[in-house]
């Protein structure tokens, strides 16, 4: 199936590359927001939900580029095609704070359930880290 583009910004209420970049690209910062357990080894990232007794979900993105204080792009290792998924760091001369920008592809039956994940996970970073 053909997957659609997804691009969402969100301002976040911080001036700090440094802090800014420890949450997209590191383990502890991403278990912060995205996923429960995070484990990076050999240029790949495991992302796990849930607890690990129970019943949980558990996907791996190898890590494509990755550009301190910049982005960092992965791809699922269990899709096919040449969709990715991607975070940015962008700075906001109007307000003096970053821009997270995300870019992600689903197919469109589930664009909604997609933004609604990007929205939950906004929300739990706001929670955990206040931007």
């Amino acid at each position: 199936m053909n997957k659609e583009k997804l691009y969402i910004e969100h301002e976040l209420k911080s001036r700090s590359e440094n802090i800014i970049w420890s949450l997209i690209s590191t383990e502890t910062g991403l278990q912060k927001w995205i996923a429960d357990n995070v484990v990076e080894a050999d240029g790949k990232m495991t992302f796990m939900w849930g607890e690990e007794w129970a019943i949980h979900e558990k996907r791996t993105s190898v890590i494509v580029e990755r550009v301190k204080n910049s982005h960092i792009r992965f791809h699922w290792d269990d899709e096919d095609d040449e969709a990715y998924w991607e975070m940015r760091m962008a700075y906001s001369d109007l307000t003096n704070d970053y821009i997270l920008q995300i870019t992600d592809f689903a197919v469109a039956d589930d664009m909604d359930v997609l933004r609604s994940i990007w929205d939950h996970n906004f929300e739990a970073l706001h929670r955990s880290t206040g931007l």
